[in-house]
């Protein structure tokens, strides 16, 4: 059961990055929009050490504008981009409604 839908904003936990992760630096402590929902898989943490029975959980595809990821970004306002997180690395943002740009 996923604990998030598409349209949910998000926000990305800054967690100590323990070994592997795939949650760049960039998108933490960031909110962005919920755009796809992926199946449940074993955590990027476990999958690098090849622990295919490890932990798992559901994947977000979430959508960032870009100035909010980079408040200098040069390009167009309306430029976005989208990537994946597993569940642990979300948690639900403190405006549940959509930003311009990110819905």
């Amino acid at each position: 059961m996923s604990k998030f839908n598409v349209g949910d904003r998000v926000t990305i936990r800054d967690l100590p990055p323990l070994f592997h992760t795939r949650t760049q630096g960039y998108t933490r402590g960031r909110t962005g929009v919920v755009v796809a929902l992926r199946p449940e898989w074993v955590i990027p943490e476990d999958e690098a050490w090849g622990r295919y029975e490890g932990r798992r959980e559901p994947f977000y595809m979430v959508r960032f504008n870009q100035r909010d990821l980079w408040p200098d970004y040069g390009g167009v306002a309306i430029d976005t981009l989208e990537t994946e997180f597993s569940e642990r690395w979300l948690e639900p943002a403190a405006n549940a409604s959509p930003a311009a740009g990110n819905g």
